[in-house]
């Protein structure tokens, strides 16, 4: 089968085409060559997370993988065949689990097999989704779709040591089910798990409440808050603010940071929070960068209200259509965005 190129530079240029075009590699199962990578971005080129990345489903799949070093601006994978096993891996440093997954996760699940992963890394870093997030946020919204994975995190990693351990269960899917979310049906409850490690017992206390107090400048109040205390091999902290239900998938998180106060924290994802659900959106803008590939893939159209379509999406659609014909549109709803996917009858 011939290599299909994808220029890494296209659109956002980021981090996203990289693990977006190799789990369509895997699923399709077939070989890409990716140039160009994050070619606009200061410091271009695979950073150590993105590098893992690809070790990894390298190594899960069975596939080759060629220039896939730090720093590479460009690589060739071929994909192998995923099979049902167990697997320990430890990424070495504080790159992001994850990030891994969001990658991961379609591409085993959708190659039909199962796998039993215990990941070595940082759980709760910059740039990246909190593990609780993706716990509560992502792993529901994938089931909705019928992409099944749970995500347990034995031991905390901040940034820089790393050093955290969680044990991820995917379940193979036969198909990727449509999602039709055009409006909330209710406004489910407000959830705040608040997290600290190797930190005074308040911080995860004032995170919380600081987000609470920014809450109710929205007119909303949390029914949970949860407050831990964390194992760890370095500082850090993080939290999060989700309301999930059938009809909405929104959550909005922080992480800490050398200088960066509790209470910052606490309202950053709290403000967040307020301003993706006053829009009347179903999931978040995060979570839809997650959502609209996969949809892409699935056995008729989806639609979804999400806050806005950002780039970031907008460039995994892009990549979406280099392996699948598939339209999507966003039309305005209110103060946030209807984006509708329709793929294309032939890629049944």
């Amino acid at each position: 089968m011939t290599v299909l190129e994808i220029d890494g530079s296209f659109g956002e240029g980021g981090g996203q085409t990289v693990r977006t075009a190799t789990f369509f590699s895997i699923i399709h199962d077939r070989p890409i060559r990716v140039t160009k990578v994050r070619a606009g971005r200061r410091g271009p080129g695979l950073r150590p997370q993105h590098a893992a990345t690809l070790e990894i489903l390298r190594k899960v799949c069975g596939g080759t993988l060629e220039g896939g070093g730090i720093g590479s601006t460009e690589f060739t994978f071929t994909p192998g065949r995923p099979e049902n096993r167990s697997l320990s891996l430890d990424m070495g440093t504080a790159a992001s689990i994850t990030l891994v997954l969001q990658a991961l996760v379609p591409a085993i699940s959708l190659a039909g097999v199962g796998l039993e992963l215990e990941l070595v890394g940082g759980t709760d870093v910059p740039w990246s989704p909190t593990s609780d997030y993706v716990s509560t946020v992502l792993a529901p919204s994938l089931k909705r779709i019928g992409i099944v994975f749970s995500l347990e995190v034995k031991k905390r990693g901040y940034y820089p040591s790393g050093g955290g351990r969680a044990v991820v269960h995917i379940e193979p899917c036969r198909g990727v089910l449509p999602l039709d979310l055009p409006s909330r049906q209710r406004d489910p409850p407000i959830s705040i798990v608040s997290r600290a490690a190797m930190l005074p017992n308040r911080i995860p206390e004032q995170q919380a409440s600081s987000a609470v107090s920014e809450l109710s400048r929205f007119g909303l109040s949390a029914s949970v808050v949860d407050v831990h205390l964390e194992e760890s091999l370095s500082p850090g902290s993080s939290i999060l603010v989700s309301a999930v239900d059938d009809s909405c998938f929104i959550g909005s998180d922080s992480i800490g940071a050398r200088g960066k106060s509790a209470p910052r924290v606490g309202s950053e994802a709290a403000w967040r929070f307020g301003e993706f659900f006053s829009t009347g959106a179903c999931v978040d803008s995060h979570l839809a960068d997650m959502l609209g590939p996969l949809l892409c893939l699935a056995k008729g159209p989806s639609s979804l209200v999400t806050p806005e379509v950002t780039d970031h999406l907008r460039t995994s659609l892009h990549v979406a259509q280099q392996f699948m014909k598939v339209d999507y549109s966003v039309e305005p709803r209110g103060d946030a965005s209807l984006l509708s996917i329709n793929p294309n009858e032939q890629n049944s």
